[in-house]
């Protein structure tokens, strides 16, 4: 009897443990239902009205007065003894076409000028003494007349001897190519022996006194840029090296990427400065005329609530339209959602004029799995 009753309080004392276990295990998962884990929150603070932004894109400096020189008449080419890169001075001789024909030209040529004029002056003689002799009535109308006529034919094959002389003198000139200003011998592409036409091109020459760089910009920028636009090139070839220029071109059709080309020519040179030489060229790209507001990376936009994502368009082509961010609510550490307007998108930043101040923080991370009132607490430090 004893041990029944012994038996009897050990098992309700093992039971109203095990029930203890149970209400204690059952209030802890309504305690984790009741305080889900406080997700961390990276964020970004909107720290000034923007009104441009600064934008860097690698390049090459090249020659902006590259000049294609040619022969204007055709010819072989003599011995070719150039090398690119090599520095010329206006009136120095680049390249000669062989000059043996055109020496005999000019020598056939001087050959019947000579004797051109020389029948012309026969010719003045005999007129001069028809004139005097039709005076005093010893020669006839007819002989005077003839030698009034012959007097004009060699006249004119006298001028036209001179004619063919100066041509002749004028080709032999025309086989020797000078530099028409100092600069540098940017390439070659004339071969020693080689035959030659009028125009076709033997070598380039190039100013150092100007040069350009030649980049690429993205679609989201090309509409902010203006020819005559202000640019800083740094030539990172050349140490501690920053020269001012201005925007020359700007091409109209995009090539492969969706990047359009542009030019800056360069207003400033340096003695070290060549062309090849790497260089970056960074822009002042405004923001959208007549607008103030803030450049928001795009990271921080709730995307699928965009305006622009729901009626199936990508938010990068749009001029403005309305997106969601969530600002940080540091009294209750929790975040909210808010819509804001935007106005462009400038290559990874969007532009929001309504809907954000200076100062406000918001999400920069994890975006698309944040509600509206969701406890949050910061991580590291703020993104600007």
């Amino acid at each position: 009897m004893l041990l029944h009753t012994a038996f009897n309080r050990s098992c309700g004392f093992v039971v109203i443990t095990l029930l203890a276990f149970a209400l204690a295990a059952c209030g802890e998962a309504k305690k984790e239902e009741r305080d889900p884990p406080v997700r961390g929150l990276k964020v970004f603070e909107v720290t000034e009205s923007a009104a441009t932004m600064t934008r860097r894109y690698p390049s090459v400096v090249q020659p902006a007065d590259e000049t294609p020189l040619s022969f204007e008449i055709s010819g072989q080419l003599t011995e070719v003894k150039l090398d690119v890169g090599v520095q010329v001075q206006a009136g120095d001789v680049l390249l000669r076409l062989d000059q043996t024909t055109l020496r005999y030209e000019v020598q056939q040529a001087r050959a019947a000028l000579e004797q051109a004029e020389a029948s012309l002056g026969n010719a003045r003689t005999d007129f001069a003494r028809k004139e005097e002799l039709l005076k005093s009535g010893n020669v006839t109308q007819a002989a005077y007349d003839a030698a009034e006529t012959n007097l004009k034919s060699t006249e004119a094959q006298a001028e036209q001897s001179r004619q063919q002389y100066a041509i002749a003198q004028e080709r032999l000139e025309k086989a020797v190519l000078k530099a028409p200003f100092d600069g540098v011998i940017s390439s070659v592409e004339a071969k020693s022996y080689a035959n030659v036409s009028p125009g076709q091109t033997v070598l380039s020459l190039y100013s150092e006194n100007a040069f350009e760089v030649e980049f690429s910009v993205p679609a989201t920028v090309i509409n902010a840029l203006h020819t005559g636009d202000k640019a800083s090139v740094e030539i990172t070839d050349l140490y501690d090296t920053t020269l001012k220029g201005r925007i020359k071109e700007l091409g109209s059709r995009a090539g492969q990427v969706s990047a359009f080309p542009a030019v800056v020519l360069l207003e400033e040179t340096h003695p070290g400065l060549k062309a090849g030489m790497a260089a970056e060229v960074a822009l002042d790209i405004s923001l959208l005329i007549g607008e103030e507001g803030f450049l928001v990376p795009v990271h921080c936009f709730a995307l699928e609530a965009s305006d622009a994502l729901k009626r199936g368009e990508s938010l990068r082509d749009q001029h403005g339209g309305t997106a969601q961010v969530y600002v940080f609510d540091e009294a209750t550490s929790t975040v909210q959602a808010r819509t804001v307007q935007t106005a462009g998108v400038r290559e990874n930043m969007i532009i929001v004029v309504d809907g954000l101040k200076a100062g406000d923080v918001i999400a920069a991370a994890g975006v698309s799995y944040l509600h509206d009132g969701q406890k949050v607490r910061l991580l590291g430090h703020h993104e600007h």
